[in-house]
């Protein structure tokens, strides 16, 4: 090539500035779509990490959504077995405060005064007291403090029911009979 050529290539005629190659336009286009593209892919990486992040977030609240429920279940499942126990005791405890009602009715009724009025005088050798021995002291049928307390004691240790105060005072009668 001349040199004459040369400058004419490198030159646009009219101008000092040299003059511009196609390859620089194409270097440039290659960046530029290079650039483009490493963009779509960092975009993509974003989007598919939002994708895995809002899948994990999911997953992980429905995980927690899933315990709490069975931890709702066992606690139900508790309770109602706490109140089967409570129910069964309760019909226990009704049960053993009747056969101790019968129990107490049993032995007031097989109390004889004469079987131990000669067990104290035949075995033990006991004697009925002289006249001026005897003392008659006034006592009131229904000592009410002591039945007020009675029936204080009894309502803190169980709620009774009225079957349990009128076996109550049923024995109290027999006990100011005697």
């Amino acid at each position: 090539m001349s040199k004459s050529n040369r400058i004419r290539e490198q030159y646009l005629y009219g101008t000092s500035a040299p003059k511009f190659n196609d390859t620089h336009k194409t270097l440039i286009q290659e960046d530029e779509k290079e650039l483009l593209h490493y963009k779509q892919k960092k975009e993509k990486a974003q989007r598919t990490r939002k994708v895995i992040s809002y899948k994990l977030k999911l997953v992980g609240n429905v995980l927690c959504l899933f315990i709490g429920c069975l931890f709702i279940m066992g606690q139900y499942a508790s309770i109602t077995y706490n109140q089967k126990e409570i129910k069964k005791l309760k019909s226990e405890l009704k049960e053993i405060q009747n056969s101790n009602m019968l129990l107490k009715s049993e032995i007031a009724e097989t109390v004889d005064l004469t079987y131990i009025k000669e067990v104290a005088t035949e075995k033990l050798g006991m004697m009925e007291p002289a006249a001026h021995q005897i003392v008659y002291i006034e006592i009131p049928k229904v000592s009410y403090t002591a039945y007020n307390q009675l029936e204080q004691d009894q309502n803190r240790l169980n709620q009774s029911t009225e079957d349990e105060v009128v076996a109550a005072s049923f024995f109290d009668f027999f006990k100011l009979k005697r």
